[in-house]
């Protein structure tokens, strides 16, 4: 009887110390959600509860990440330890927190105005003294979505009757990828026929274009956060517009190609009437650099007009449009008239031979001297 009650103590004391194992490790973390998707520049709210049999005098909660766009290189997102809040990396400063306030049982955190850098990986981890347990890590998947930025319309081609023209639709940025379809504004079917469309690229091809075809079509770019839209202006350019085109481009250049003739021509008399002007003008001074130049001891030339000849030193028959040149030697006050030259009103042309003649300056007429 006495064995039998010792049996029995001992087989409660083993059930007593099963029941005290499973009450210290009956921590264990719980994700409500394997994945968050959010709009960039969003508040992202990522769940984590616990349930614990302890106080909660040493909890410890980690959140770390794993970025997608470096895979490599985990890092601290937020921490609560010691009873205080501890950011993490600096990219997460004044962007994130617990959604309730610690110490809680609730770990879950917040992270406003989200960037696609937050993209990644996260795992909530908890500690909580004296329980343990195998299943205190909870992993879940963050998605920062864009929506398609406005799309750049484009066209391909040459705006021909009768050719084959390819529209484009572009957006530089769509997190997920952004999908296209294109559609003609105005019209009772939605494209011409013969049309192709590719949603993925974003083009759309019109073949054996006509006026019939011309129109404003319209991209659409979407995903699963949003949609923008561009559009373009299709004008095919019929045949007589075509020929009536190139007939006032031969005549506008006919134009351009007369008017040039005519200022080369303006260019070319203005040039010749110019240097013969300047020959007329040069032929006196040649004569006159000649006669400097044949004596060395002239100094000085004198050319006065005949009127400042006494009459009677020359003759009475010499007109007074004559003029005289007179050079006068080094040292010498008078000077020998070497040329006369006059023009007649009868006759166009006349000269004087007066290189023997001799006359001296007095009060600016010139008087001839015995030699």
């Amino acid at each position: 009887m006495v064995l039998k009650r010792a049996e029995w103590n001992l087989w409660i004391a083993c059930f007593c110390i099963i029941c005290l194992e499973g009450r210290v490790e009956s921590l264990e973390v719980t994700m409500s959600s394997k994945s968050v998707q959010v709009a960039r520049g969003q508040t992202a709210e990522l769940p984590c509860t616990f349930n614990t049999n302890a106080a909660l005098n040493q909890l410890n909660i980690i959140w770390t990440v794993t970025p997608l766009s470096n895979v490599n290189q985990p890092e601290q997102v937020i921490l609560y330890q010691g009873g205080q809040v501890i950011s993490g990396a600096t990219q997460f400063n004044s962007r994130v927190g617990f959604v309730t306030t610690m110490p809680s049982t609730s770990a879950s955190i917040f992270i406003n105005n989200t960037q696609r850098s937050d993209t990644g990986t996260y795992q909530c981890l908890v500690n909580n003294l004296p329980d343990r347990g195998e299943r205190n890590i909870g992993i879940l998947g963050l998605s920062v979505l864009v929506p398609p930025t406005i799309p750049l319309c484009g066209l391909q081609g040459v705006v021909d009757t009768g050719n084959d023209v390819t529209l484009t639709c572009n957006s530089k940025e769509a997190i997920p990828t952004a999908m296209y379809s294109w559609e003609k504004l105005d019209s009772i079917t939605k494209l011409p026929p013969m049309s192709v469309h590719d949603q993925t690229p974003g083009t759309l091809i019109l073949r054996n274009i006509s006026t019939a075809t011309n129109g404003l079509y319209q991209c659409t770019a979407s995903n699963t956060i949003g949609s923008s839209t561009c559009a373009i202006d299709l004008q095919v350019i019929a045949p007589q517009l075509q020929n009536f085109g190139i007939i006032i481009g031969a005549v506008v250049t006919g134009i351009l190609a007369l008017l040039l003739c005519i200022f080369s021509i303006i260019v070319i008399l203005f040039y010749w009437k110019s240097k013969n002007k300047y020959e007329e003008e040069e032929i006196p001074n040649e004569i006159r650099d000649s006669l400097h130049s044949s004596n060395n001891n002239v100094h000085e030339v004198m050319n006065v007009p005949l009127s400042a000849l006494e009459t009677e030193d020359i003759g009475p028959d010499v007109p007074a449009s004559v003029s005289a040149l007179c050079t006068a030697a080094p040292g010498e006050d008078f000077c020998a008239l070497t040329m006369l030259h006059c023009v007649r009103d009868s006759n166009p042309g006349c000269s004087i031979d007066g290189s023997a003649q001799h006359f001296k300056a007095n009060n600016g007429r010139l008087h001839r001297v015995s030699t």
